[in-house]
């Protein structure tokens, strides 16, 4: 063991003590901190095995309580000159080896002084100390943790990287089981992948980023966790980083002698995230050392969100070319599922014959499928499961007042948590917050909902989003066909970059979940044509972008848009690729009847057709409308060939101008947070 030995005296607030090694604990893990009390499993021998985990502790955190001094009343003298004092013996033993000491005061606690101390322990009385308050005491905590960080390098690492779920409970759904992290399937059938991502990382060529590619199922993150684990077992840093780690702890990283992967997963749905891993690999001093893999459906279009800036711009140009994930051999993938699902069941299974499937998941989910004697769906292996999970659901639920309700409740929360997919506390508290008004609940009610939620999907805080997302996806799909107005509840209850985070979900599920549809264009119609820059951004993350497209444009096409509203949502799609037709195609056939309403909102309303004074005005009005509404489809779309031209033929705009307005107007989106100038 490494890490973190809590020292502290037994009836000197021991329950403060407990509680600041369970804030460590929470920080760094449970094999970084040594607390006797939950430490040493029942029949360990006592003082064995605390000094094993002395001599390999980094740091000792020495607890002082106003009792830290007191006197022992079978002899009248302090308790610390006693020489078998376990205080004193750990704080002595600590100074010998020279790792850093750090005495925390508790409330009523004094620091002591050189002269109260033996010999062996008078050096304690000079280091820093630090100090717990109730007043203060989240903020103190924090710089606590950080301050051990500090002392201590490799503590960074476990806060870094996600840490595994705990095992499958069989109060958690099956599709628990399915969890990569917990490596229930032992790994098979990618071999090759995982031989060229070990060379990669451990070569000596200086591509320090790789991405990983593959369709929802297709083993990415499991493929992942294993590189991680092996890298691992020869001293790297690896893991998948965590949603709660901020940036800067890469860079601590940089003091640790050992090498580092850090996998970001799921790239494409949180952009922000991996640009800040990014700038942090780029900045972290040893690039030599140093491994980014990400985790993503399409090595597309949607990377420009991220190369934001030189250096992570620089660190993507020199990546690595994408490694591809191909189909597995089925035959062996199937049947070590069905084995390793039967032996964690505790059941007894045949190897059936291997199913029709296109990806591992609907290998394993078939196989999960068996041994928990489901029968197959005429919907797919997935929708089965998802029918196994609902039963879980179901079988939680019996004893409260309102199972049905409850269910109901339970989807919604699922699905907003799928749509949202927060990554930290601080996200999902946030999200929580707004839990009432989505669920139309109060806050007590919704607060329940979640720790139901919780209960049946763990993770590191009550609204991780379920995995895997192919199943998650099905959820949002059910849920939002059962209560269709959650559509609309999001554009007005999430900020941009949730609402991004979900359309990018549903852009995902669109293809597979015909009921969907309803729900995306309730979603527009309640958004308008302000959300379009937020569409084409989310359309550069899809591999199929082709259905949420045409939802929009379908909802483009049923309104009566101005000029102006139509001038807006084209900025969205100015200079935009081929997955953006049916977007222009719907403004540029708008354009007509929005031009014909600007012509009649600027005739004089006593204006009649054979009033031959005002002919001259309406003729105006007319080539001005046609003018404006040819130069909004020309800046738009480029090939359209609809650029207003002078009368001897020449465009009224050089190619030159009209590529610096889109760059304008580029920039304008940006600058205002993908809305542009109205």
């Amino acid at each position: 063991m490494a890490g973190v030995f809590v020292n502290y005296r037994a009836n000197d607030q021991s329950l403060a003590a407990a509680s600041l090694a369970r804030e460590l604990v929470h920080q760094f893990g449970e094999d970084l901190v040594f607390f006797d009390i939950w430490s040493m499993p029942p029949g360990t021998e006592y003082p064995d095995e605390m000094r094993r985990a002395l001599e390999s502790a980094d740091v000792l955190v020495a607890v002082v309580g106003p009792q830290w001094m007191q006197v022992d009343p079978a002899t009248g003298r302090p308790r610390l000159e006693n020489e078998r004092d376990w205080v004193r013996l750990e704080i002595a033993r600590s100074l010998e080896r020279g790792i850093p000491v750090l005495p925390v005061l508790l409330p009523g606690a004094r620091r002591p002084v050189h002269a109260e101390l033996p010999e062996s322990i008078r050096a304690f009385a000079s280091r820093q100390v630090t100090h717990l308050s109730r007043r203060r005491l989240p903020d103190e905590m924090a710089e606590l943790v950080e301050h051990l960080v500090d002392l201590v390098p490799t503590l960074a690492a476990p806060r870094l990287f996600t840490q595994p779920p705990v095992s499958w409970s069989p109060q958690e759904p099956p599709s628990g089981l399915l969890r990569p992290e917990r490596r229930v399937v032992p790994y098979t059938g990618r071999d090759g992948e995982l031989s060229d991502l070990v060379v990669w990382a451990t070569g000596p060529a200086q591509r320090s980023v790789k991405l990983l590619v593959g369709p929802s199922g297709s083993g990415r993150r499991r493929l992942a966790v294993e590189l991680c684990r092996r890298l691992g077992d020869v001293g790297w840093l690896a893991g998948v980083v965590s949603g709660e780690a901020p940036a800067e702890q890469i860079l601590r990283t940089g003091a640790v002698a050992r090498p580092l992967l850090a996998v970001v997963d799921d790239a494409e749905l949180r952009p922000d995230r991996l640009r800040a891993v990014a700038d942090a690999v780029a900045r972290r001093a040893d690039r030599s050392s140093t491994r980014l893999l990400v985790l993503c459906r399409s090595d597309g279009a949607w990377l420009k969100e991220v190369v934001a800036d030189d250096g992570v711009a620089a660190l993507f140009a020199a990546a690595d070319r994408p490694l591809v994930l191909r189909p597995v051999p089925p035959e062996p993938v199937f049947t070590a599922a069905v084995k390793a699902f039967a032996a964690e069941l505790g059941v007894t299974a045949t190897v059936p014959q291997v199913p029709e499937a296109t990806s591992v998941l609907e290998l394993h989910a078939h196989a999960l499928n068996h041994v928990l004697g489901r029968s197959a769906s005429p919907h797919g292996p997935l929708a089965a499961l998802h029918e196994q999970d609902l039963a879980r659901w179901r079988e939680l639920l019996t004893a409260e007042e309102d199972p049905e309700h409850d269910l109901a409740a339970l989807g919604v929360v699922g699905a907003l948590a799928a749509l949202c997919a927060p990554a930290s506390v601080d996200e999902a508290e946030a999200l929580l917050a707004r839990l009432p008004a989505l669920l139309g609940e109060d806050a007590e009610s919704a607060r329940r909902h979640a720790d139901l939620w919780s209960r049946l999907h763990p993770g590191p805080h009550l609204l991780a989003p379920p995995r895997p997302a192919a199943l998650a996806e099905r959820l949002v799909a059910d849920a939002l066909v059962e209560c269709p107005d959650l559509a609309a509840k999001l554009v007005t209850g999430l900020p941009d970059g949730w609402l991004g985070t979900a359309l990018t979900v549903l852009g995902r599920a669109l293809p597979h979940h015909e009921g969907l549809r309803d729900p995306v264009t309730a979603l527009f119609d309640a958004a308008g044509p302000s959300v379009a820059p937020l569409v084409v951004t989310v359309t550069d993350r899809l591999t199929d972008p082709e259905p949420l497209n045409r939802a929009f444009a379908v909802e483009i096409g049923k309104r009566h848009l101005s000029l102006l509203d139509l001038f807006d949502a084209a900025k969205g799609i100015a200079g935009a690729g081929e997955a953006h037709a049916p977007l222009r195609g719907a403004l540029m056939d708008a354009m007509p009847a929005a031009a014909r309403a600007f012509t009649e909102q600027l005739r004089p309303a006593d204006a009649a057709p054979d009033n031959p004074g005002l002919e001259p005005l309406t003729t105006i009005l007319d080539n001005l409308t046609n003018l404006a509404r040819d130069l909004v489809v020309g800046l738009v779309d480029p090939k359209s060939g609809r650029m207003p031209t002078k009368p001897d033929g020449e465009a009224v705009l050089s190619d030159q101008t009209a590529d610096v307005l889109r760059e304008l107007l580029r920039r304008w989106r940006e600058e205002d947070g993908g809305t542009g100038p109205r």
